[in-house]
């Protein structure tokens, strides 16, 4: 089918639908068509999703994965190639995503540029004797980030209560969270997000985060993997080894191979290249499928009333949830730091205007 708007019209009236794969474990995936619409969006046939998938190529994975370290005890391992995230989902998440089902999809559909954790599938895995257990598959938004290149993992929230991983010895790979980003901020200079990128990334999320909260969810991620760029290092050693010119007459990368680097990155989504093609960063906002139902209500009260814990609680409605995300996200991650330290030195700009020679009259 060529046309793109029919086949967009089919998937969505095929929402209701539902395909059971197995008669003796009975799986059930829904909205099988849509899904497989949206996997062939980003380039997933269903030939993939099941070589993905397939049982005894990951179960190694499953045995390995154990339970999450996440509050709701949830069980996801990564799918033997990377691709995918298999994460069981609680009744209240898939309640909620069968809420915003329609709108999701339109929205991704619709929007390339959306940040949101691609959902590739929905399943119900239902054995005898045994309560349904709810499965879904996302993709792996940090796939292609190596352990040895990675330099730091961030869940972030915008909220400051209880909002630390305490440590002294924290491998690159743990997940920290919003206070250990902005203790980290003051040691080094690693976030360095493009003007061009800072624009499109903020108005993105501005997008996805207006859908979330119609939708009355909260309590979501911004995960950011930040790796160094391997070609970066590659590019450094080419030319610290060129010979022909001295090492202080030349660029740390030759400006052809930043060039290169740079168009790589055009056009692709969750993934970014700093301005100084030093660093890759991986962003997506994941685990938004929380409803700010009773429990967030009384976990609102409790913590901000008799605990007297303030507004910096993440259990917060979702207008004021998603006005402080999106501040936290534009003032201290989607930055560049060095462009933020030369506003601290000279506020004013005033070296800008007084560059170059000032001439004065004598009478």
């Amino acid at each position: 089918m060529r046309n793109p708007s029919l086949r967009r019209q089919i998937a969505l009236e095929e929402f209701e639908n539902k395909l059971v794969i197995n008669e003796d474990i009975i799986v059930t995936e829904y909205s099988p068509d849509v899904f497989a619409f949206l996997r062939a969006l980003d380039g997933y046939n269903n030939d993939i999703l099941r070589e993905s998938l397939n049982p005894e190529a990951n179960r190694k994975m499953v045995f390995k994965a154990g339970e999450s370290q996440g509050k709701s005890g949830s069980f996801f391992f990564f799918s033997k190639d990377q691709r995918f995230i298999i994460k069981t989902m609680t009744e209240s998440d898939f309640n909620a995503f069968m809420r915003i089902q329609k709108h999701y999809f339109k929205h991704v559909a619709t929007n390339d540029g959306s940040l949101l954790a691609r959902v590739y599938g929905v399943y119900s895995v239902h054995m005898e004797d045994q309560k349904p257990v709810k499965l879904i598959v996302m993709e792996n938004g940090i796939r292609g980030a190596t352990r040895d290149s990675i330099v730091g993992v961030f869940d972030l929230k915008g909220s400051m209560v209880n909002r630390i991983v305490k440590g002294s010895k924290l491998s690159a790979t743990a997940t920290l969270k919003d206070r250990n980003l902005l203790k980290m901020n003051q040691e080094q200079i690693w976030l360095r997000f493009s003007q061009k990128d800072r624009h499109a990334i903020l108005k993105a999320m501005q997008s996805d985060v207006h859908l979330l909260q119609k939708y009355n969810l909260m309590d979501y991620s911004l995960l950011l993997c930040i790796q160094a760029n391997p070609d970066f290092k590659r590019g450094k050693r080419a030319s610290n080894n060129e010979t022909t010119q001295s090492v202080r007459s030349r660029p740390s990368v030759d400006s052809d191979m930043l060039r290169s680097m740079r168009l790589q990155f055009q056009g692709s989504r969750h993934k970014f290249l700093s301005a100084c093609c030093q660093y890759i960063y991986h962003i997506g906002i994941i685990d938004y499928l929380q409803d700010y139902n009773l429990d967030k209500q009384l976990e609102n009260f409790a913590k901000y009333t008799v605990l007297m814990k303030g507004d910096g609680i993440s259990a917060v409605p979702p207008p004021a949830y998603s006005q402080r995300f999106l501040r936290f996200m534009r003032d201290h991650v989607i930055i560049d730091q060095k462009e933020e330290f030369k506003k601290k030195k000279d506020p004013l700009n005033l070296s800008r205007r007084t560059r170059g020679k000032v001439s004065v009259r004598k009478n």
